[in-house]
């Protein structure tokens, strides 16, 4: 990968003056940044770094030997090394940066970095805000059983090719909004304080978010996904949000949620929604493959739901313009579900207890519940659609009646007239 230095105008910070064009942030009083000191400055630069110093490298092209002297410096007697406010904004970091068991106790940002190989943030540890935004990840990036306290942004950063956040842990909100994800991208295991923001982020690769907990939101609106979509088990304590999401490859959600909104979705494969508690929305989805819709009765082991209240089945909410080759819904609540505007109906399969809208269905199960629930539902369709014609017909027949009526008015006006004419 490429690295993209600042721009001169972008550069805030004193810039090195031992090397011409260097962007690098200069260490005072000598005027050049840590990769371009002499050495005797070199040693007084690192003998004033302990555990916890701030360190300030932006914009510099950071040579392995630099790296592993800064890290060895601020080193604690845990192992860990300790950082303060840290900078490294604009800055180039060698082939296998090993950042494991990073500790940030301040703000960090590594704002417009580039990664030119493989990294690892493995165990590492951010107390403060920490911002990748616009970072390049050259190679694959491991941020395994990393804990971020604080808000987190990876906007606009590009994993060139694998990138792990397993087992990842954020205690406030995460936003990967406009990420690209070139590789495989896998945050299973992972554990959200408050909203998972990938809104409008590319993923080339598989995409797997087995076992994630979200306190509040996930958020995948206009996201594409090149290489099908795994996304759960996952518990959220608000809604799952897949609002014109694009998915190539196949969709499969087993989750709990208050919401699931797939309102305008593009689905090329098959798709598996198995949920609790949750209101499914798929109006306006596109589906080219087979859609299955069922309830989940039991909770999802590992993870912990919400003390929410009422049945744990799935409420099919509506289906209006939506389109798939086969739609198979097996005990869902359809009695607030919208059919009116489904592209095909005939592809609409309904199977088990549940009735559909405006069908009561008898208590416990029976014989034969399927192809029952399948033919009320179709002649609470039909019944809509006879509805909707016979609302047309009178309101045609009134129109035909009022227009007959003003025809009839004027005819008897014009020979009233004839009639009258020789008397006058």
């Amino acid at each position: 990968m490429t690295p993209q230095k600042p721009s001169p105008a972008s550069v805030f910070w004193p810039r090195c003056s031992a090397v011409k064009e260097c962007t690098g942030r200069a260490v005072e009083p000598s005027g050049g940044c840590p990769a371009h000191l002499r050495p005797r400055e070199f040693e007084r630069f690192v003998g004033s770094l302990r555990p916890g110093a701030e360190v300030d490298l932006r914009g510099v092209t950071i040579p392995s030997w630099l790296l592993e002297a800064v890290l060895d410096a601020v080193t604690g007697p845990d192992g860990r090394p300790h950082l303060g406010r840290t900078r490294f904004d604009g800055a180039v970091l060698p082939s296998d940066a090993a950042l494991r068991a990073f500790c940030v106790e301040q703000d960090s940002s590594f704002d417009g970095a580039c990664f030119l190989g493989a990294a690892s943030f493995y165990d590492a540890r951010f107390f403060g805000n920490a911002s990748f935004r616009d970072v390049r990840f050259g190679r694959n990036v491991s941020f395994h059983g990393a804990r971020f306290h604080r808000h987190t942004s990876f906007e606009e950063a590009v994993f060139a090719e694998d990138a792990l956040f397993g087992d990842a842990n954020w205690h406030a909100d995460a936003s990967f909004r406009r990420a690209a994800f070139m590789g495989a991208a896998c945050f299973d295991g992972a554990r959200f304080g408050r909203d998972a923001a990938m809104q409008a982020a590319r993923f080339g690769g598989a995409a797997s978010f087995k076992r994630v907990q979200v306190t509040r939101h996930a958020r995948f609106e206009r996201t594409r996904f090149r290489h099908g979509m795994w996304l759960g088990p996952l518990v959220a304590g608000g809604r799952i949000e897949l609002v014109d999401t694009t998915v190539h490859g196949g969709l499969r959600v087993r989750a709990a949620a208050r919401k699931v909104t797939a309102r305008g979705a593009t689905v090329h494969g098959e798709a598996d929604f198995r949920l609790r508690h949750a209101e499914l929305d798929l109006s306006d989805a596109l589906f080219e493959g087979t859609v299955s819709v069922r309830s989940l009765h039991h909770p999802i082991q590992g993870l912990t739901e919400p003390p929410w209240a009422g049945p744990a089945e799935v409420r099919l909410t509506s289906l209006r313009g939506a389109d798939a080759e086969l739609l198979q819904v097996t005990d869902v609540d359809l009695s607030e579900c919208g059919f009116p505007g489904l592209r095909r109906p005939e592809v609409l399969r309904i199977t088990g207890e549940r009735p559909p809208a405006g069908v009561r269905g008898g208590p416990g199960p029976r014989r034969g519940a399927g192809r029952a629930v399948r033919v009320a539902a179709w002649i609470a369709v039909i019944a809509a659609l006879l509805f909707c014609g016979a609302s047309f017909l009178r309101y045609d027949h009134r129109q035909d009646v009022r227009q007959h009526d003003r025809h009839g008015d004027r005819s008897d006006n014009t020979q009233t007239a004839h009639t009258a004419g020789p008397n006058t």
